[in-house]
């Protein structure tokens, strides 16, 4: 991959509010210095004229560079469980970092296995459309992701957050597989996948460093560049085609009526606040 023009770290960055049409006047982005997309999944409306609940599921990049005063935020939100999406290799160089002594349980569910698919039969899709690469997790990582799905069903498990890497790929797909099984807006799930690109920045800057440094096991792909709307309309156009939408995929996958089910009994409120 060429050289990108990025600023190294994340000193002095602002922690400037995304401008999205679903944003309340609560703080979406936590102000983490060791983590560029940390951020709650409350507050986007369903087509039935709920809302995500605040305070309860989030998303992130890696979690690795947290500091201390970092860790002491998301104690102060009650941090549960972490749900890791990284591969095997990820997580050796890189490591969990401050969490891994904390309490919180943690789940590793790789959605990419080690050798690209290429065991399972699955290889990646050759075209260079990020959308038929998301579809393609569902198949390559259909397992992680639906252990990922029975452990948000479960109440206990929250608050929670799930991450991968960047926080936009691996993460983006489960971000949507939840919020569309639990009836968000379309156009808020597309809007909640944009928001990375208001991150994207320091996401990069820190991938470059910890590539440099041995960190990741992989080239940055020229993907990790992109965040257009198209993309995420285009994977849950195909998921509804392929699939017949997010819930009918997860009943597929093994994922329990109930447990399915209990996903907008925990993350969906009448009530915006």
């Amino acid at each position: 991959m060429s050289t990108l023009d990025v600023n190294e770290g994340r000193t002095g960055q602002p922690w400037g509010e995304p401008q999205d049409a679903h944003m309340t006047k609560r703080s979406r982005l936590l102000p983490l210095v060791g983590a560029s997309n940390f951020r709650d999944l409350g507050g986007y409306p369903t087509i039935d004229g709920g809302f995500t609940r605040w305070g309860k599921l989030f998303r992130s990049d890696t979690l690795h560079e947290l500091t201390e005063d970092d860790v002491a935020i998301l104690r102060d939100i009650g941090l549960k469980s972490i749900v890791d999406l990284r591969t095997s290799t990820e997580v050796e160089l890189s490591g969990r970092g401050p969490l891994g002594t904390e309490a919180a349980d943690y789940f590793h569910l790789s959605v990419i296995d080690e050798d690209g698919g290429e065991a399972r039969g699955l290889p990646a899709p050759i075209d260079e459309s990020l959308a038929n690469r998301y579809l393609w997790y569902l198949d390559v990582g259909r397992e992680a992701l639906a252990h990922a799905l029975k452990v948000l069903g479960d109440a206990s498990n929250y608050p929670l957050v799930f991450h991968c890497a960047a926080g936009k790929d691996r993460t983006g797909v489960l971000a949507a597989l939840v919020l569309d099984i639990v009836g968000v807006e379309r156009q808020a799930i597309v809007e909640d996948y944009v928001l990375t690109a208001s991150r994207l920045e320091a996401i990069l800057a820190r991938l470059l460093r910890n590539q440099s440094e041995g960190g990741l096991g992989y080239e940055i792909p020229a993907s990790a560049l992109t965040i257009e709307a198209a993309t995420m309309e285009g994977f849950l156009d195909g998921v509804d085609q392929r699939h017949g939408g997010a819930r009918q995929w997860a009943l597929a996958s093994g994922v329990p009526y109930d447990t399915v089910e209990a996903l907008s009994s925990v993350l969906v409120s009448t009530d915006e606040k």
